[in-house]
């Protein structure tokens, strides 16, 4: 168990280094990044639904009312690979990017309660948008370069315990922590030096989950499951540094002449609503589940002395709308390995809640997506390898906008085991 122990711990460190990533999508330069889905590989595969979904061998990073029906000591290490092609009505590019996506190490404790705990990033920035100034003879005037990278990540802890048969409660703690830096360069023509802005801001903050889940055998062996969870209005601090100055590059080396701002210490909040999310499956055990989710969110709070937000955006109430299932031809098929792999399909549709003013009035971002996977088993047979495909799209180009394609490979190894055994003395 102390090598068990060791692994996980030595895993989690090199996670913690790698869990910002560089997105690549435009959007992740409003407020604190692009949101990540807080879903497991086989979740993602489903659409995303999570709140009802409950099983002896997987975690829920959803809903923590889940983890009373852990029954075996589970290990969840991920990976995601994002494909995308963006296109503003008059050009067009593609970016990819790599990364991990989750950590976690669940622990059943005793046959009506489980405990995780966990690492995942929750937002991404990363961005570099050019803009073109020309004068009244068509030459280049002026251009502007917009870059960002950095992120938050999320620390947490859950517990999940069955208070009566058929029906669990769960809470979940969690710790956000990162650093966003946003850069504006500004180059003018025959002028030598250029002018730089910069905004580094270093986030943290607290949130508390809470979730329930009522399971129930109807009949002809169908099983119901029902499932909510509320993630509680909370606030994430800012501390941030903002400098402005002149530079120019010699030989790829940048040097810095005048400052014209230096500000440090400076303060900012950002609000994030309560997030209900409601569920319903039904199917039979280890055979099959078709199940629907509902996520809502008021709209973000953001403090606009820190964030380089503008009358260009706002923000609106957020919404997501999941549907999804698995499929298992024969779970203990003895002639046909392919008879006891899960199959998973589904849908989502997302109210992003961030509306952009193109060259007309705000325009609404929404995301679109269809989901794919197979959950390959190994070992013992409860250990998985998960495979997770999704394509979609986001935004349009509507009014100058942008819309972008995107294809998310997913893989995630799920590795359940019998940690704690009493010794049998022959």
């Amino acid at each position: 168990m102390i090598k068990k122990l060791s692994f996980f711990i030595a895993v989690t460190w090199i996670v913690v280094g790698h869990t910002q990533v560089n997105n690549t999508s435009p959007y992740s330069y409003f407020g604190i990044g692009d949101e990540n889905q807080q879903t497991t590989v086989a979740s993602s595969s489903m659409g995303g639904i999570n709140a009802a979904l409950y099983a002896a061998n997987e975690l829920n990073f959803s809903n923590p009312a889940a983890l009373s029906t852990l029954q075996f000591t589970t290990l969840s290490v991920a990976g995601k690979s994002k494909f995308l092609h963006i296109n503003d009505g008059n050009e067009s590019q593609s970016a990819s990017y790599t990364s991990l996506s989750s950590l976690a190490l669940g622990i059943p404790l005793g046959k009506k309660g489980g405990l995780m705990v966990g690492l995942q990033p929750a937002t991404n920035v990363g961005y570099n948008i050019n803009e073109e100034i020309f004068d009244t003879e068509d030459e280049l005037m002026e251009t502007n370069s917009f870059s960002g990278n950095g992120g938050a990540n999320r620390f947490y802890g859950s517990f999940g315990y069955t208070i009566i048969k058929g029906l669990s409660l769960g809470i979940e703690g969690e710790y956000l922590f990162g650093n966003i830096n946003n850069d504006i360069l500004n180059q003018r023509r025959d002028i030598a030096f250029n002018t730089k802005h910069e905004l580094i801001s270093n986030l943290s903050g607290t949130s508390l989950k809470l979730g329930t889940q009522y399971h129930k055998r109807l009949k002809n062996d169908l099983n119901l499951s029902l499932g909510v969870s509320l993630k509680l209005k909370n606030t994430i601090k800012a501390t941030s540094e903002e400098y402005m100055y002149s530079s120019t590059r010699i030989n790829g080396i940048e040097f810095h002449k005048d400052t014209v701002v230096s500000n440090q210490n400076l303060k900012g909040e950002i609000t994030r609503p309560t997030t209900i999310t409601t569920g319903i499956g039904i199917g039979k055990a280890n055979k099959w589940l078709i199940g629907f989710d509902y996520e809502s969110q008021k709209a973000l709070d953001f403090d606009e002395s820190i964030f380089h937000n503008n009358n260009k955006i706002k923000y609106t109430p957020k919404s997501k709308y999941s549907i999804g299932g698995f499929w298992i031809p024969k779970t203990n098929s003895i002639t046909s390995y392919w008879h006891r792999v899960v199959y998973r399909a589904g849908l989502k549709y997302e109210k992003t809640g961030l509306s952009v003013k193109g060259t007309g009035d705000f325009t609404a971002i929404n995301d679109f997506g269809i989901s794919f996977g197979l959950g390959f088993p190994i070992g013992n047979q409860l250990s998985q390898v998960n495979l997770g495909l999704e394509y979609g799209n986001r935004g349009s180009i509507t009014d100058g906008l942008i819309k972008e394609n995107y294809f998310n490979l997913r893989l995630g190894l799920n590795l359940t085991d019998k940690w704690f055994r009493k010794r049998k003395i022959n």
